[in-house]
């Protein structure tokens, strides 16, 4: 039996004093609610509805658990409040701050066709791990090595002009000073190859700095940028290069060209303190998250 649905029946026959009253006020059938207060003694073992009268009451076993009966219903209708305040509530995404907005849009438009409110807070990678522990954001988009990732973006070099040709790969040998007649320890400009701090993480960095020294570049061909709008400067009036994807570039209006000879791919993965939460929006939202972080054509986990 719905012992809920038994008793609002009860409770209902209580105030209004009959079956009838009680069945109109829950908008069901007479003899839906007969059933249900039937029911209901069956299952307390004891009579509560006095049949014998002209005017139907509770019986004093009645009368004494309509109180219960009342707060259980209360209670059944404040977590039902709850709940849809709860599913109102934002899940907040920390998501890359290289995302378009009109990717997150579709995102959140995905991801609202199933039921849930994505409010995206776009940060740096270790605010968004930091957001995601201290609860200040629900789900993370983490950067993580391209092994662990669900979502992998290979990264290139690009350009505010376009190499003249077929452009190929770019080697970092190609960026020695020495090739342009300056010093070896010179860091002319044009010769940088730009990172955001997207970018500037240890599974990443590592291998770039490491790359890096192995072509034979001054350490300072290799900066980090405090943000990717510092980066496009340098980009503009320089002549250097960002160190980014495809999609980024493209969305920036860059020349982009993969790189030879150091594989470089950025690995993101959703992270939540709830399971659920996560599995929610991967099913709700898997691709337009790819789409958002550039790795449309890359491997997807």
């Amino acid at each position: 039996m719905d012992l809920l649905a038994a008793c609002r029946v009860l409770v209902e026959v209580d105030e209004r004093g009959s079956v009838t009253g009680a069945a109109g006020a829950l908008g069901i059938a007479q003899s839906v609610a007969s059933r249900r207060l039937s029911a209901l003694e069956r299952r307390l073992g004891g009579t509560l509805l006095e049949r014998r009268s002209r005017r139907t009451g509770l019986t004093p076993l009645g009368r004494d658990l309509a109180p219960t009966a009342r707060r259980l219903v209360a209670l059944a209708d404040e977590l039902e409040l709850d709940a849809a305040r709860a599913r109102l509530r934002p899940l907040t995404l920390a998501v890359p701050r290289h995302c378009a907005e009109r990717d997150l849009a579709a995102v959140a438009a995905a991801a609202r066709v199933a039921g849930m409110n994505v409010e995206p807070v776009p940060a740096d990678p270790n605010e968004r791990t930091d957001l995601v522990a201290r609860q200040a954001a629900r789900v993370g988009v983490v950067a993580v090595p391209a092994d662990d990732g669900t979502w992998c973006t290979p990264l290139g070099a690009a350009g505010a002009v376009r190499a003249s040709g077929a452009p190929g790969p770019l080697r970092l040998a190609q960026l020695r000073p020495s090739r342009a007649g300056r010093g070896r320890t010179a860091t002319p400009a044009g010769a940088r190859l730009r990172t955001t701090p997207e970018d500037d993480v240890p599974h990443l960095r590592d291998v770039l700095v490491r790359a890096g020294a192995a072509a034979g570049l001054a350490p300072g061909q290799l900066p980090v940028d405090r943000s990717r709008t510092a980066a496009l400067t340098g980009v503009l009036a320089d002549g250097d290069l960002l160190l980014c994807s495809e999609r980024e570039a493209e969305d920036l209006g860059l020349a982009w060209r993969p790189l030879g000879g150091v594989d470089l791919v950025r690995g993101h993965r959703l992270y939540g303190d709830s399971g659920d939460d996560v599995a929610a929006l991967l099913a709700a939202a898997a691709a337009e998250l790819a789409d958002a972080l550039g790795a449309d054509g890359a491997r997807r986990a």
